[in-house]
């Protein structure tokens, strides 16, 4: 019987795309890991692609259910997710000042990205421009 593409509830670092893939496929969840990483930051494509089948892949237990209430409830499950995340960081004593530094090197990575000939009048440095703006301002009102 083909195994079929379900995310893990067993083998799972956030939300168990990459154990569900490397299940299928018959491969170590490690490697599935390490490609996602490799095609973030060769293209971007790696996060979305995660995100897309994040939302998309049914859990092992949502196998009868009908795509639009997979979807539905994978959505919520992401939103608790990120809610769970956000309360963490926000107890943890160093949470707002790791946040920062993510954003902050996220927006730079966006801005390096972008950067051309003409890269100030390209629309595209808006988000990281922000990104680094948002990460500063925790910092320094952290640092007040």
């Amino acid at each position: 019987m083909q195994p079929r593409l379900v995310r893990s509830e067993t083998d799972r670092m956030f939300a168990g795309v990459c154990g569900g893939l490397a299940a299928y496929l018959g491969i170590d969840s490690v490697l599935v890991r390490l490609a996602f990483i490799v095609l973030t930051f060769a293209s971007g494509i790696g996060l979305i692609l995660y995100l897309a089948l994040m939302v998309l892949m049914p859990g092992e237990g949502g196998l009868d259910k009908p795509t639009g209430e997979v979807i539905e409830d994978n959505l919520g499950k992401l939103g608790n997710d990120i809610s769970a995340g956000v309360q963490k960081v926000g107890q943890h004593p160093q949470g707002p000042t790791i946040a920062a530094g993510l954003l902050i090197a996220l927006g730079l990575y966006f801005l390096m990205q972008n950067l051309g000939w003409f890269a100030w009048f390209d629309p595209g440095l808006c988000l990281p421009l922000i990104l680094i703006g948002l990460g500063a301002y925790l910092l320094y009102r952290r640092s007040r």
